[in-house]
């Protein structure tokens, strides 16, 4: 969109989306911007049935423990949280008011990192924000796999869904065996093929039925971000 463009959706509404996902190995079946596309398709999913923006998406977050397969690009946890609360910052600069950051990535420090990024940023402005995690968003009794995480049943299914011709089969489930404890420097001898779940329990039925959660969870945690802000109002766009 030109900026006469979003200056004109502005009047009409003032939310936005921002999808946020990783640069990462996802096994050797899935592309490495998965976490990405997912967060990007749902929230344009979102769009198409509510009046919202949508903006280009933050593709790189903190990869701790698959940083040392290639294809892994992390940044620190203090480089995510400042860059992200300088996009909120200038989103509100822009005239958006309420901002949903929806994260296709849900690694330990890289929520920590959103989670403060959003705390400074409604210290700051008078803005509304929320911060939902895909994950999240998916029922636990719809999984078939117990404790399913890293490109396992429930990412696989929804990248059948959303882009089956980037899924490469349905190789062995892994679940790594990690030290409760020890804090190590490198664990890509426990990550086993990068797979932290079991793709094959995933399905096309059960992509389209996880990624319908996700787009009714994220309508729900809209209505709430909205219904918050006094200064939300009907209207449709996006970026």
């Amino acid at each position: 969109m030109s900026w006469p463009e979003i200056e004109a959706g502005l009047l009409r509404t003032k939310t936005v989306i921002l999808p946020v996902g990783a640069t990462e190995e996802h096994g050797p079946h899935l592309p490495v911007f998965t976490d990405t596309i997912q967060a990007v398709r749902v929230a344009e999913a979102v769009a198409e049935r509510r009046d919202i923006f949508v903006a280009p998406a933050l593709q790189y977050g903190v990869c701790r423990s698959t940083r040392w397969f290639p294809g892994t690009i992390t940044v620190s946890h203090d480089a995510l949280r400042n860059f992200a609360k300088d996009l909120l910052l200038s989103f509100h600069d822009s005239g958006f008011q309420n901002i949903m950051v929806l994260t296709g990535h849900a690694g330990g420090q890289h929520m920590a990192a959103l989670e403060e990024a959003c705390q400074m940023a409604v210290e700051e402005r008078e803005i509304q924000v929320s911060l939902v995690s895909l994950f999240d968003l998916i029922e636990a009794k719809a999984v078939e796999t117990p404790g399913d995480g890293h490109s396992g049943e429930i990412e696989t299914s929804l990248m059948m869904k959303i882009r089956g011709d980037l899924v490469s089969g349905k190789p062995d489930g892994h679940f790594p065996n990690r030290p409760r404890f020890l804090i190590q420097r490198d664990v890509r001898h426990l990550m086993g093929n990068g797979i932290m779940g079991d793709p094959a329990k995933a399905s096309l039925e059960k992509g389209g039925a996880f990624f319908e959660m996700a787009v009714q969870g994220d309508i729900g945690a809209l209505g709430e971000l909205q219904s918050f802000s006094k200064h939300s109002c009907a209207g449709s766009t996006g970026l």
